[in-house]
């Protein structure tokens, strides 16, 4: 799932440099080492990190810096349970022949393990109450919203092709 483009399409910022972004390049794992940085260079600031199922387990292991330095980032995961643009490319250019991208992982348990708290939404669910209780956390949390596991991410340039060819099913 592209996060950094979804996010900045639809979070209202308020300031300027409150937010943090690879340049749309979609490099997978940049957000959580990158939201561990913005917290040392304003430590009076609340963090967040908007990631990816696939991109957090690029690095998850930073979850053990995260506990032993008690970084307060607030990690919360857009879960598909699926390597999201893999997925949706098999589907819409490789008739849906799938190679293995279903992921099906215990965010919230491995960040316990850790000693980090969190707690998991379900699709639909309280997500506002979820958000209160990350923000309002001393240290750092974890929110794993389970999201609809099919949702493709548009706009996309399907495979060689130029970007005038771009697939926008939402636009005009």
């Amino acid at each position: 799932m592209r996060t950094s483009c979804l996010t900045a399409q639809h979070y209202c910022f308020r300031r300027p440099r409150t937010w943090i972004s690879s340049g749309g390049l979609e490099t997978m794992g940049y957000g959580l080492p990158a939201a561990m940085g913005a917290h040392f260079a304003r430590p009076d600031e609340p963090v967040c990190v908007v990631a990816g199922d696939g991109s957090l387990q690029m690095n998850i292991r930073e979850f053990g810096t995260i506990a032993q330095y008690d970084i307060p980032v607030r990690i919360l995961v857009l879960n598909n349970r699926y390597l999201g643009m893999v997925r949706q490319w098999q589907e819409l250019f490789y008739d849906r022949r799938y190679a293995f991208t279903d992921l099906p992982m215990d965010f919230v348990g491995i960040a316990r393990a850790y000693g980090i708290e969190g707690e998991t939404v379900e699709a639909g669910g309280d997500v506002r109450s979820a958000l209160s209780n990350a923000l309002e956390h001393a240290g750092p949390y974890l929110v794993d919203f389970r999201i609809e596991r099919e949702e493709n991410v548009f706009p996309m340039v399907p495979p060689g092709a130029a970007i005038n060819a771009m697939i926008d099913p939402g636009a005009g």
